[in-house]
């Protein structure tokens, strides 16, 4: 009797919460992507040897300067480690410094992205090839 009881109070258990049907419900998995931030930025270079810390290669974070691959932005506007794209070349922001807060190259009215290079015609020749004024994408 007891078995029996337990038995019938297992089906019910059973019954109530697993469902005898499945619904037709197709789960797809969800991935919200972060949507990309654009801003009108005004481009600056800088290279190695401009100050002590760039002739060692050592952003103001304390990551390595990576030439044509690093900037420097404001991390109030461009957080620390987003990527920086610029027409079509990404850059990662880990560097500041003074006149990039201040907006200096841009009169105080634009953001400003100080690009690395590891030399001073690097530098010059990336800027040639890039518009003063630019949209760039932040991931």
């Amino acid at each position: 009797m007891r078995i029996a009881f337990k038995l019938i109070a297992l089906v019910l258990f059973l019954g109530v919460f697993l469902p005898s049907q499945a619904a037709n419900v197709q789960i797809e998995k969800y991935s919200p992507k972060k949507p990309a931030k654009k801003l009108r930025v005004r481009l600056t270079a800088y290279w190695c040897g401009q100050d002590p810390d760039t002739s060692r290669f050592k952003s103001s974070t304390g990551d390595t300067l990576k030439s044509g691959r690093t900037c420097a932005v404001d991390p109030r506007i461009i957080p620390y480690g987003s990527t920086v794209i610029v027409e079509g070349k990404e850059f990662r922001a880990i560097d500041t410094g003074s006149a990039v807060v201040t907006k200096k190259a841009s009169g105080g009215k634009l953001p400003v992205v100080d690009l690395f290079f590891k030399t001073e015609k690097q530098a010059l020749l990336a800027l040639d090839n890039m518009p003063k004024h630019a949209w760039v994408e932040i991931k």
